[in-house]
């Protein structure tokens, strides 16, 4: 729970400055967060269920839509 709680608080930190110029370099904090929210990023196992897996697949393309500059932490 604790890390959809994080997601979540990310996501609305995020989308307060969706309405920002797409063109301006991200602020410390936006990196920040960011780079909190990519390490905290679920991993998948072999074990997951098929609702786990999409999931994951769409918390992952949630993190790159958000912070494109970050994709590099997907597991």
């Amino acid at each position: 729970m604790r890390k959809r709680s994080l997601t979540a608080l990310t996501l609305a930190a995020l989308t307060q400055t969706g309405c920002v110029n797409s063109q301006i370099v991200a602020t410390a904090t936006e990196a920040q967060l960011c780079t909190t929210w990519g390490e905290s990023l679920p991993t998948r196992s072999r074990s997951d269920t098929k609702a786990t897996q999409d999931e994951i697949g769409q918390t992952y393309a949630d993190f790159a839509a958000a912070c494109p500059d970050h994709k590099h932490l997907i597991p």
